[in-house]
Protein backbone atom coordinates (compact mmCIF):
# COMPACT_ATOMS: atom_id res chain seq x y z
CA UNK A 1 0.00 0.00 0.00
CA UNK A 2 1.24 3.74 -1.09
CA UNK A 3 1.11 5.86 2.10
CA UNK A 4 1.51 9.85 1.71
CA UNK A 5 0.58 12.81 3.66
CA UNK A 6 -0.85 15.73 2.84
CA UNK A 7 -2.49 18.85 3.65
CA UNK A 8 -5.96 18.21 2.68
CA UNK A 9 -7.53 15.17 0.64
CA UNK A 10 -10.78 16.07 -1.47
CA UNK A 11 -12.76 12.96 -2.01
CA UNK A 12 -14.96 13.23 -5.11
CA UNK A 13 -13.55 14.79 -8.10
CA UNK A 14 -16.74 16.26 -9.67
CA UNK A 15 -17.30 20.05 -9.89
CA UNK A 16 -17.77 20.91 -6.16
CA UNK A 17 -14.69 18.91 -5.63
CA UNK A 18 -12.44 20.02 -8.08
CA UNK A 19 -13.54 23.52 -7.40
CA UNK A 20 -12.77 23.39 -3.69
CA UNK A 21 -9.08 22.18 -5.21
CA UNK A 22 -9.55 25.41 -7.01
CA UNK A 23 -10.28 27.63 -4.57
CA UNK A 24 -7.70 25.67 -1.99
CA UNK A 25 -4.84 26.26 -4.87
CA UNK A 26 -4.78 29.94 -4.04
CA UNK A 27 -3.66 28.93 -0.66
CA UNK A 28 -1.75 25.97 -0.70
CA UNK A 29 0.71 24.77 -2.48
CA UNK A 30 -0.74 21.96 -5.50
CA UNK A 31 1.18 19.40 -4.00
CA UNK A 32 -0.21 19.59 -0.45
CA UNK A 33 -3.70 18.52 -1.83
CA UNK A 34 -4.69 15.44 -2.96
CA UNK A 35 -8.10 14.64 -4.93
CA UNK A 36 -9.53 10.88 -4.49
CA UNK A 37 -11.93 9.35 -6.81
CA UNK A 38 -13.04 6.02 -8.50
CA UNK A 39 -13.37 6.98 -11.39
CA UNK A 40 -11.37 8.52 -14.59
CA UNK A 41 -12.10 11.43 -15.79
CA UNK A 42 -14.93 11.94 -17.95
CA UNK A 43 -17.70 9.56 -16.81
CA UNK A 44 -21.05 9.61 -16.65
CA UNK A 45 -21.72 7.87 -13.46
CA UNK A 46 -21.97 10.97 -11.24
CA UNK A 47 -23.62 14.39 -11.51
CA UNK A 48 -21.26 16.37 -13.24
CA UNK A 49 -21.02 15.21 -16.86
CA UNK A 50 -22.78 16.60 -19.79
CA UNK A 51 -21.70 19.36 -22.04
CA UNK A 52 -24.01 21.99 -20.44
CA UNK A 53 -25.94 23.38 -17.59
CA UNK A 54 -28.18 26.05 -16.68
CA UNK A 55 -27.31 29.13 -14.88
CA UNK A 56 -29.76 31.49 -13.47
CA UNK A 57 -30.39 33.90 -11.18
CA UNK A 58 -34.25 33.13 -9.93
CA UNK A 59 -34.27 31.48 -6.78
CA UNK A 60 -37.16 31.02 -3.76
CA UNK A 61 -35.12 32.87 -1.53
CA UNK A 62 -33.25 35.91 -1.17
CA UNK A 63 -30.31 34.46 -0.10
CA UNK A 64 -29.60 31.91 -3.16
CA UNK A 65 -30.55 34.78 -5.28
CA UNK A 66 -27.75 36.80 -3.76
CA UNK A 67 -25.71 33.30 -3.98
CA UNK A 68 -26.28 33.04 -7.76
CA UNK A 69 -25.67 36.83 -8.42
CA UNK A 70 -22.05 36.49 -6.67
CA UNK A 71 -21.33 33.34 -7.94
CA UNK A 72 -21.76 34.68 -12.20
CA UNK A 73 -20.77 37.61 -11.54
CA UNK A 74 -17.53 37.19 -9.66
CA UNK A 75 -16.77 33.66 -9.56
CA UNK A 76 -16.89 32.70 -13.01
CA UNK A 77 -15.00 35.46 -14.14
CA UNK A 78 -12.50 34.58 -11.78
CA UNK A 79 -12.22 31.05 -12.77
CA UNK A 80 -12.28 32.00 -16.88
CA UNK A 81 -9.51 34.24 -16.21
CA UNK A 82 -7.63 31.10 -14.28
CA UNK A 83 -7.97 28.54 -16.31
CA UNK A 84 -8.13 31.44 -19.52
CA UNK A 85 -11.28 30.09 -21.10
CA UNK A 86 -15.02 30.97 -21.72
CA UNK A 87 -16.80 29.04 -19.89
CA UNK A 88 -20.11 31.05 -19.91
CA UNK A 89 -22.72 31.53 -22.41
CA UNK A 90 -24.50 34.89 -21.36
CA UNK A 91 -27.96 35.19 -21.99
CA UNK A 92 -31.44 35.37 -20.44
CA UNK A 93 -33.80 32.66 -18.86
CA UNK A 94 -37.41 32.38 -18.11
CA UNK A 95 -39.70 31.12 -15.22
CA UNK A 96 -43.31 31.32 -15.40
CA UNK A 97 -46.07 28.82 -14.23
CA UNK A 98 -49.75 29.50 -12.63
CA UNK A 99 -49.92 31.61 -9.64
CA UNK A 100 -51.14 28.96 -6.92
CA UNK A 101 -46.99 27.03 -7.60
CA UNK A 102 -43.78 28.44 -6.67
CA UNK A 103 -44.28 31.93 -9.42
CA UNK A 104 -44.60 34.25 -6.72
CA UNK A 105 -42.26 33.05 -4.13
CA UNK A 106 -39.55 32.97 -6.69
CA UNK A 107 -40.89 36.46 -8.13
CA UNK A 108 -40.73 37.94 -4.40
CA UNK A 109 -37.04 36.89 -3.50
CA UNK A 110 -35.62 38.39 -6.57
CA UNK A 111 -37.34 41.34 -5.80
CA UNK A 112 -35.72 41.27 -1.93
CA UNK A 113 -32.30 40.49 -3.77
CA UNK A 114 -31.99 43.12 -5.87
CA UNK A 115 -31.83 40.68 -9.26
CA UNK A 116 -31.59 41.41 -12.71
CA UNK A 117 -35.15 39.08 -12.93
CA UNK A 118 -38.21 41.63 -14.89
CA UNK A 119 -41.70 41.02 -13.84
CA UNK A 120 -43.38 40.87 -17.40
CA UNK A 121 -47.35 40.19 -18.87
CA UNK A 122 -47.67 37.01 -20.81
CA UNK A 123 -48.08 39.40 -24.51
CA UNK A 124 -44.63 41.16 -23.89
CA UNK A 125 -43.34 37.84 -23.14
CA UNK A 126 -44.61 36.12 -26.24
CA UNK A 127 -43.52 39.13 -27.69
CA UNK A 128 -39.56 38.60 -26.93
CA UNK A 129 -39.95 34.77 -27.63
CA UNK A 130 -42.30 34.34 -30.16
CA UNK A 131 -41.71 30.51 -30.38
CA UNK A 132 -42.67 30.06 -26.75
CA UNK A 133 -46.21 30.16 -25.59
CA UNK A 134 -45.90 30.38 -22.28
CA UNK A 135 -49.08 28.78 -21.72
CA UNK A 136 -51.21 28.89 -18.14
CA UNK A 137 -49.03 31.43 -17.00
CA UNK A 138 -50.43 35.02 -15.70
CA UNK A 139 -46.75 36.78 -15.83
CA UNK A 140 -43.23 35.78 -16.46
CA UNK A 141 -39.94 36.10 -14.90
CA UNK A 142 -37.75 37.52 -17.09
CA UNK A 143 -33.99 36.68 -15.31
CA UNK A 144 -31.54 38.66 -17.96
CA UNK A 145 -28.43 37.38 -15.79
CA UNK A 146 -28.43 33.98 -16.75
CA UNK A 147 -27.29 31.54 -19.18
CA UNK A 148 -25.38 28.56 -20.54
CA UNK A 149 -22.45 27.02 -18.74
CA UNK A 150 -19.96 24.75 -21.07
CA UNK A 151 -19.93 22.17 -18.32
CA UNK A 152 -17.61 19.53 -20.10
CA UNK A 153 -15.07 22.29 -20.79
CA UNK A 154 -15.33 23.20 -17.28
CA UNK A 155 -14.23 20.33 -16.13
CA UNK A 156 -11.52 19.53 -18.57
CA UNK A 157 -10.13 23.30 -17.77
CA UNK A 158 -10.26 22.78 -14.55
CA UNK A 159 -8.41 18.61 -14.12
CA UNK A 160 -5.76 20.59 -16.58
CA UNK A 161 -5.22 23.70 -14.52
CA UNK A 162 -4.96 21.35 -11.06
CA UNK A 163 -2.90 18.88 -12.69
CA UNK A 164 -0.62 21.94 -14.24
CA UNK A 165 -0.74 23.19 -10.23
CA UNK A 166 0.67 20.23 -9.03
CA UNK A 167 -2.58 19.17 -7.49
CA UNK A 168 -2.18 15.03 -7.81
CA UNK A 169 -5.41 13.02 -8.39
CA UNK A 170 -5.83 8.93 -7.35
CA UNK A 171 -8.09 6.95 -8.79
CA UNK A 172 -9.61 4.31 -5.93
CA UNK A 173 -12.64 3.46 -4.14
CA UNK A 174 -12.38 4.85 -0.93
CA UNK A 175 -13.26 2.12 2.09
CA UNK A 176 -13.01 4.63 5.04
CA UNK A 177 -12.24 8.07 6.16
CA UNK A 178 -11.29 7.75 9.66
CA UNK A 179 -10.81 10.80 12.08
CA UNK A 180 -8.31 11.05 15.02
CA UNK A 181 -6.41 13.85 17.11
CA UNK A 182 -3.54 13.79 14.47
CA UNK A 183 -5.93 14.16 11.33
CA UNK A 184 -7.81 12.19 8.77
CA UNK A 185 -6.82 8.92 6.95
CA UNK A 186 -8.49 8.02 3.98
CA UNK A 187 -7.92 4.34 2.42
CA UNK A 188 -8.78 2.96 -0.88
CA UNK A 189 -7.40 -0.46 -1.95
CA UNK A 190 -4.06 1.22 -2.84
CA UNK A 191 -3.59 4.15 -0.85
CA UNK A 192 -3.13 5.28 2.28
CA UNK A 193 -3.37 9.27 2.66
CA UNK A 194 -3.05 10.94 6.04
CA UNK A 195 -4.10 14.75 5.86
CA UNK A 196 -4.73 17.52 8.08
CA UNK A 197 -8.82 17.74 6.98
CA UNK A 198 -10.72 15.83 4.13
CA UNK A 199 -13.56 17.48 2.35
CA UNK A 200 -16.15 14.22 1.39
CA UNK A 201 -17.47 15.99 -2.12
CA UNK A 202 -19.03 12.61 -3.50
CA UNK A 203 -22.33 13.32 -4.70
CA UNK A 204 -24.73 10.54 -4.89
CA UNK A 205 -22.05 8.45 -2.65
CA UNK A 206 -21.67 10.87 -0.06
CA UNK A 207 -23.91 8.92 2.26
CA UNK A 208 -22.53 6.00 2.09
CA UNK A 209 -18.83 7.60 2.90
CA UNK A 210 -20.44 9.89 5.80
CA UNK A 211 -23.53 7.64 7.36
CA UNK A 212 -24.83 10.30 9.18
CA UNK A 213 -25.92 11.95 5.79
CA UNK A 214 -27.68 9.30 4.48
CA UNK A 215 -30.80 9.57 6.24
CA UNK A 216 -31.05 13.15 4.43
CA UNK A 217 -28.99 12.95 1.56
CA UNK A 218 -31.27 11.05 -1.21
CA UNK A 219 -29.81 10.04 -4.25
CA UNK A 220 -31.94 10.56 -7.23
CA UNK A 221 -31.85 9.46 -10.95
CA UNK A 222 -32.88 12.56 -13.42
CA UNK A 223 -33.51 11.55 -16.55
CA UNK A 224 -33.02 14.15 -19.44
CA UNK A 225 -33.82 14.07 -23.17
CA UNK A 226 -32.89 15.59 -25.98
CA UNK A 227 -35.04 17.11 -28.90
CA UNK A 228 -34.33 18.71 -32.37
CA UNK A 229 -35.28 22.15 -32.32
CA UNK A 230 -34.66 25.25 -33.91
CA UNK A 231 -32.90 26.75 -30.98
CA UNK A 232 -29.46 28.18 -29.95
CA UNK A 233 -27.43 29.22 -26.70
CA UNK A 234 -27.28 32.89 -26.49
CA UNK A 235 -30.93 33.72 -28.78
CA UNK A 236 -33.13 30.97 -27.03
CA UNK A 237 -33.41 31.19 -23.18
CA UNK A 238 -32.99 28.65 -20.51
CA UNK A 239 -36.52 28.14 -19.26
CA UNK A 240 -38.51 26.82 -16.35
CA UNK A 241 -41.90 26.12 -15.81
CA UNK A 242 -43.02 26.11 -12.24
CA UNK A 243 -45.59 23.97 -11.47
CA UNK A 244 -47.86 23.36 -8.65
CA UNK A 245 -46.32 19.92 -8.07
CA UNK A 246 -42.99 20.19 -9.58
CA UNK A 247 -40.94 21.55 -11.90
CA UNK A 248 -39.84 21.19 -15.77
CA UNK A 249 -36.43 22.74 -17.40
CA UNK A 250 -34.58 22.97 -20.81
CA UNK A 251 -31.96 24.22 -22.26
CA UNK A 252 -30.74 24.90 -26.00
CA UNK A 253 -27.41 22.92 -26.56
CA UNK A 254 -23.94 24.76 -27.23
CA UNK A 255 -23.86 23.28 -30.92
CA UNK A 256 -27.69 24.55 -31.65
CA UNK A 257 -30.22 23.27 -33.04
CA UNK A 258 -30.88 20.63 -29.97
CA UNK A 259 -33.46 20.93 -26.62
CA UNK A 260 -32.37 19.79 -23.78
CA UNK A 261 -35.47 19.21 -21.10
CA UNK A 262 -36.08 17.42 -18.31
CA UNK A 263 -38.51 17.12 -14.92
CA UNK A 264 -36.97 18.34 -12.00
CA UNK A 265 -36.99 14.88 -9.67
CA UNK A 266 -36.42 15.72 -6.02
CA UNK A 267 -38.74 13.09 -4.12
CA UNK A 268 -39.15 9.74 -4.61
CA UNK A 269 -37.56 6.83 -3.69
CA UNK A 270 -33.98 6.36 -3.29
CA UNK A 271 -31.88 5.26 -6.64
CA UNK A 272 -28.65 3.15 -5.88
CA UNK A 273 -25.72 4.73 -8.03
CA UNK A 274 -23.78 1.38 -7.70
CA UNK A 275 -26.70 0.27 -10.43
CA UNK A 276 -26.77 1.70 -13.93
CA UNK A 277 -29.92 1.92 -15.01
CA UNK A 278 -30.84 3.97 -18.79
CA UNK A 279 -33.00 6.79 -18.96
CA UNK A 280 -36.89 6.51 -18.34
CA UNK A 281 -37.97 6.88 -21.89
CA UNK A 282 -41.62 6.90 -20.63
CA UNK A 283 -41.06 9.38 -18.39
CA UNK A 284 -39.26 11.17 -21.61
CA UNK A 285 -41.90 11.08 -23.59
CA UNK A 286 -43.97 13.24 -21.05
CA UNK A 287 -41.52 15.59 -21.33
CA UNK A 288 -42.27 15.47 -25.07
CA UNK A 289 -45.97 16.51 -24.45
CA UNK A 290 -45.35 19.29 -22.31
CA UNK A 291 -42.44 21.10 -24.99
CA UNK A 292 -45.21 20.99 -27.75
CA UNK A 293 -47.35 22.52 -25.50
CA UNK A 294 -44.82 25.19 -24.28
CA UNK A 295 -43.41 25.69 -28.27
CA UNK A 296 -44.78 27.04 -30.92
CA UNK A 297 -43.66 24.72 -33.40
CA UNK A 298 -42.71 21.99 -30.62
CA UNK A 299 -39.97 20.01 -30.55
CA UNK A 300 -38.55 17.45 -33.68
CA UNK A 301 -38.16 13.81 -32.70
CA UNK A 302 -36.48 13.25 -29.52
CA UNK A 303 -32.75 12.43 -30.16
CA UNK A 304 -30.78 10.97 -27.38
CA UNK A 305 -31.69 10.49 -23.63
CA UNK A 306 -29.33 10.41 -20.72
CA UNK A 307 -28.89 10.13 -16.68
CA UNK A 308 -27.28 12.26 -14.30
CA UNK A 309 -27.56 12.13 -10.86
CA UNK A 310 -29.06 14.48 -7.77
CA UNK A 311 -28.14 14.12 -4.27
CA UNK A 312 -31.57 15.69 -2.93
CA UNK A 313 -32.16 17.32 0.75
CA UNK A 314 -35.64 18.89 1.91
CA UNK A 315 -35.73 22.04 1.04
CA UNK A 316 -33.21 21.66 -1.53
CA UNK A 317 -31.16 23.06 0.93
CA UNK A 318 -26.99 22.36 0.47
CA UNK A 319 -24.83 20.81 2.65
CA UNK A 320 -21.45 21.84 4.35
CA UNK A 321 -20.87 20.61 7.47
CA UNK A 322 -18.95 18.40 10.00
CA UNK A 323 -20.25 15.43 10.60
CA UNK A 324 -21.43 14.78 14.12
CA UNK A 325 -18.30 13.88 16.21
CA UNK A 326 -15.54 15.07 13.35
CA UNK A 327 -14.05 18.14 13.59
CA UNK A 328 -10.90 17.25 10.44
CA UNK A 329 -14.05 16.44 7.51
CA UNK A 330 -16.47 18.45 5.88
CA UNK A 331 -19.57 16.50 4.05
CA UNK A 332 -20.03 19.08 0.91
CA UNK A 333 -23.30 17.95 -1.10
CA UNK A 334 -24.55 20.46 -3.07
CA UNK A 335 -27.82 18.95 -3.76
CA UNK A 336 -31.05 18.81 -5.81
CA UNK A 337 -29.02 20.54 -9.44
CA UNK A 338 -27.91 23.66 -8.28
CA UNK A 339 -24.18 22.43 -7.63
CA UNK A 340 -22.40 23.32 -11.09
CA UNK A 341 -24.13 27.16 -11.26
CA UNK A 342 -22.55 27.30 -7.98
CA UNK A 343 -19.92 25.05 -7.69
CA UNK A 344 -17.11 27.55 -7.15
CA UNK A 345 -18.76 29.52 -4.36
CA UNK A 346 -18.99 26.38 -2.84
CA UNK A 347 -15.37 25.39 -3.20
CA UNK A 348 -14.88 28.79 -1.85
CA UNK A 349 -16.92 27.96 1.17
CA UNK A 350 -15.42 24.40 1.21
CA UNK A 351 -11.85 25.80 0.89
CA UNK A 352 -12.00 28.36 3.29
CA UNK A 353 -12.91 25.57 5.70
CA UNK A 354 -9.89 23.16 4.76
CA UNK A 355 -7.57 26.48 5.23
CA UNK A 356 -8.77 26.85 8.43
CA UNK A 357 -8.82 23.29 9.83
CA UNK A 358 -5.03 22.21 8.15
CA UNK A 359 -3.34 25.48 9.82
Amino acid sequence: MRYQHVKVVIVGAGINGLCTAWQLAGELDGPEIVLVDRFLPGHARGSSHGEERITRSSYESAEWVAASMRSRNELWPALEAAVQASLVVPGTAVFWGPEDGPLPTYAAACRMAGSRVEEVDVATARARFPHMTFAGADRVLHDHLAGVIAAARTMRALEAWLDAAGVRRIQGTVASIAEDDTGVLVKTADDAIRAEAAVVTAGPWVGALVPALRPRALPLRQHVGYWQMDVQAGRTPPWVHLGKTGLHYGLPTLAGGVMKAAKHRVVGSEDNPEVEVGPDLLELDEVGVQLREWFAPGPGPRIDADTCFFTAVKDEAFILEEPPGKTRVLAVSACSGHAFKLAPLTGEAAARWAVRVAG
